[in-house]
């Protein structure tokens, strides 16, 4: 990393006019200042020579609350029709400081609610940059510290107690991890085998996210038979076997869900079962059998708050047994940051975002975790409104992308669903141009893969684009986007009859007893259900049937919407 040679007085004094016009009268954030400097006028320097210089100059674009309170209030008792230009850019000033400091008073507020007093912080939390700046150039440029700290611990609002089930979870969670790490479950050489095991958790968790999006969509008896599906799940004995360091707790960020969308009697009986699958197919001595048998002791009011404290519990976990560059532990901060934003898009991350400088320093200057932490910065900028930041994050991304094409290459899926992320929350917010930039490229990125989820992806990025054209009356993009959508609907179909074919039209029996069809609000379908289907049910075959056959139905009965999400691969994230 080559150094910056100190500037001079004169050079400073030299282009102070132009640095001034540049921050103060245009209003350009720091980082952008400093690219046109550089570009522009030849003149490098670094993030701190230039916030010494701007301490120096006295240069404040933000008035103290006091300051800003007195201007707004002595202007609203004037006529605002005689006020000076420049008295006019006082006031904008103000009102802007006030702003950032109502903002800076949510986020304490928010940071008092989330961050209880309930374990010692790791010390990579203890930094006073959580998302610090970065020495300049191509793949490290500056980027701008965008997450508060959160208020200290003293001052944080007590969780209220949770249950001798909760507390119990805990410690099975962590004699879990230290028995993964004792017996090497985590090791390079053991991630295919990880891989493997995984298929059956995600292909429940599939089944869960699809019946729940489907009744959010009115289609309530198709979502009872996906959710069938996904409580047939349990008689399958690899279910939730594999050792993978996020199945547990993102078992419980499914569970939690569930209650989140209003169906916690469907998530009681959830956690039942993940409680008598575990007594039927693990061993007594099985650390695994003790962490999910506590599962069905749970009650679906306190899995919220659980979440909250088993993710630190996860983190700490593995923060005190494996060495603190390990990318393992980047993947868990944002994986836990991803769900945090599911629940809130405003939510304080602060504990789980790390510094792209420690992350560069850690992974390597070129790494995927560094485009997937700046890609979910962007995203936080836009909810914050700070629109010119995120475009300034944004093109460090495409910077990074691009010197990574070569080697350790970005997951293009994950790529591709950050983007669609970004353009979602960019579509909130109506900046529809920024939004449909942020599709196309999600676009081009998942369709790069081979991941089965890819089509559903595609339909839904094409249904926000077609939306965003027509309300900007770009009649050539709607037909564009109307057209690709029906070519990818008919293509996923054909597909899905293909495979019907392929595998037969073997009926399989309903694993619920259900008395009057499907009734949600009275959850009669859920009481007469045993557990476990009959011994001679051939899981893996039958299950891919009916699955197919239920993929087909629901996009007849939505078109374009198809059910199947991938969470715990994390293609559900907000």
């Amino acid at each position: 990393m080559s150094s910056i040679t100190p500037r001079t007085e004169a050079e400073w004094e030299q282009l102070k006019p132009i640095f001034t016009n540049l921050y103060m009268d245009q209003n350009l954030p720091l980082p952008k200042v400093m690219k046109i400097m550089e570009e522009e006028h030849g003149f490098k320097a670094s993030t701190k020579m230039y916030k010494n210089k701007v301490k120096d100059w006295g240069l404040s674009k933000y008035l103290k609350a006091e300051q800003a309170l007195q201007i707004v209030n002595g202007a609203s008792s004037n006529d605002n029709s005689s006020i000076p230009v420049s008295q006019d850019d006082t006031l904008k000033r103000a009102k802007k400081s006030l702003k950032r400091k109502r903002a800076r008073e949510r986020a304490q507020v928010q940071a008092s609610s989330l961050t209880p007093d309930l374990c010692e912080e790791p010390e990579s939390y203890a930094r006073d940059n959580l998302v610090s700046p970065t020495s300049t150039g191509p793949q490290n440029a500056t980027i701008p510290r965008t997450w508060p700290r959160p208020a200290s611990p003293k001052a944080a609002q007590p969780m209220p107690r949770l249950s001798e089930a909760a507390e119990e979870f805990l410690l099975n969670l962590r004699k879990w991890t230290h028995d993964a790490f004792l017996s090497g479950q985590w090791d390079s050489k053991s991630s295919s085998r990880h891989h493997s095991g995984r298929k059956a958790s995600r292909t429940w968790a599939s089944d869960l996210t699809a019946g729940t999006n489907l009744f959010k969509k009115g289609h309530g008896t198709l979502a009872w038979k996906y959710w069938r599906m996904a409580a047939a799940s349990f008689e399958n004995p690899d279910l939730f076997k594999t050792w993978y360091y996020e199945t547990p707790i993102r078992l419980l960020f499914e569970m939690g869900r569930l209650v989140h969308d209003g169906h916690a009697p469907l998530a009681s009986q959830m956690l039942k079962y993940t409680k008598e699958w575990a007594e039927k197919f693990l061993d007594f001595n099985d650390s695994r059998r003790a962490l999910y048998s506590v599962f069905g002791q749970l009650d679906p009011s306190e899995l919220r708050g659980l979440y909250d404290r088993a993710a630190k519990s996860l983190y700490n976990g593995f923060a005190s047994r494996i060495e603190k560059t390990n990318p393992l532990l980047y993947e868990i901060r944002l994986n836990r940051a991803l769900d945090l934003l599911w629940y809130d898009s405003n939510a304080d991350l602060s504990e789980w975002v790390p510094s792209i400088e420690e992350v560069d320093e850690s992974c390597g200057p070129n790494n995927p975790y560094s485009v997937y932490f700046l890609l979910l910065e962007a995203y936080r900028l836009v909810a914050q409104d700070s629109y010119e930041e995120a475009e300034y994050v944004g093109q460090q991304v495409v910077k990074r992308l691009d010197a990574m094409k070569d080697e350790n290459a970005a997951d293009p899926w994950r790529v591709g669903l950050a983007y669609r992320r970004l353009g979602r929350i960019q579509q909130s917010k109506k900046r529809y141009h920024d939004a449909r930039i942020s599709f196309n490229k999600a676009l081009r990125y998942v369709r790069s893969g081979d991941n089965k989820n890819s089509g559903s992806i595609q339909i839904e990025i094409c249904q926000d684009q077609e939306q965003m054209a027509r309300e900007l009356d770009d009649l050539e993009d709607a037909a564009l986007w109307r057209h690709t959508l029906e070519d990818l609907e008919k293509a996923v179909a054909e597909q899905e009859e293909v495979e019907s074919k392929r595998l037969g039209n073997e009926q399989v029996g309903d694993p619920f007893v259900a008395s009057n069809g499907v009734d949600d609000s009275e959850f009669q379908t859920m009481q007469g259900y045993m557990p476990f289907m009959p011994t001679n049910y051939d899981y893996g075959f039958t299950d891919n049937v009916k699955r197919t056959k239920l993929n087909a139905e629901s996009r007849s009965l939505s078109p374009g919407s198809p059910p199947a999400v991938d969470s715990l691969s994390r293609t559900n994230s907000a």
